[in-house]
């Protein structure tokens, strides 16, 4: 039987849901609280996420728009490759013991990432849904995502404050 993790995050925002949408559907506004890319939000449309190369990565997460519902839902793949230096820096993991843990570790990432809107009574929340990850390796590399994604929320309710105040 193979072990399967799905991560799920949901945040809340005290901010309207075409604004949240807007932050989660638009390229330049994604590149502002996650990473730059060149994403058009059509079904089938191919993208990259991309940063500088890192030790273990190349920079480079390759997506295909999947599914769209406007102001409700976007699905997309998320696929690249990275060594487990990449996983210890993504969760500021620096000592010589879990560099030594990672050595060779080396995982292909087949996963798909959903956001899905969901009304309440202060504004919008937001589910995140990052699912795919099977086996050890992912398993593990999934909890470092799990933090890494509620970093990105807080950058993200960041933005939503400026792009609400209209300082973008």
């Amino acid at each position: 039987m193979t072990m399967k993790r799905t991560i799920r995050l949901k945040t809340c925002f005290s901010y309207k849901r075409e604004l949240l949408w807007k932050a989660i559907t638009n390229s330049d506004l994604m590149g502002k609280w996650f990473m730059e890319n060149d994403l058009i939000p059509e079904v089938n449309h191919e993208f990259t996420f991309h940063k500088d190369p890192q030790p273990g990565w190349n920079g480079i997460t390759y997506c295909k728009v999947m599914e769209i519902q406007p102001l409700q839902k976007i699905i997309y793949t998320y696929c690249g490759e990275a060594g487990g230096e990449k996983t210890l820096a993504c969760a500021g993991i620096h000592s010589d013991m879990a560099d030594k843990a990672v050595k060779g570790i080396f995982t292909k990432l087949h996963t798909v990432v959903s956001f899905t809107l969901i009304s309440d009574c202060r504004g919008c929340c937001l589910l995140l849904e990052h699912s795919g990850f099977e086996g050890f390796k992912q398993i593990v590399v999934s909890y470092v995502f799990g933090m890494g994604w509620k970093r990105q929320m807080k950058k993200l309710n960041t933005l939503l404050g400026k792009l609400d105040k209209e300082e973008i």
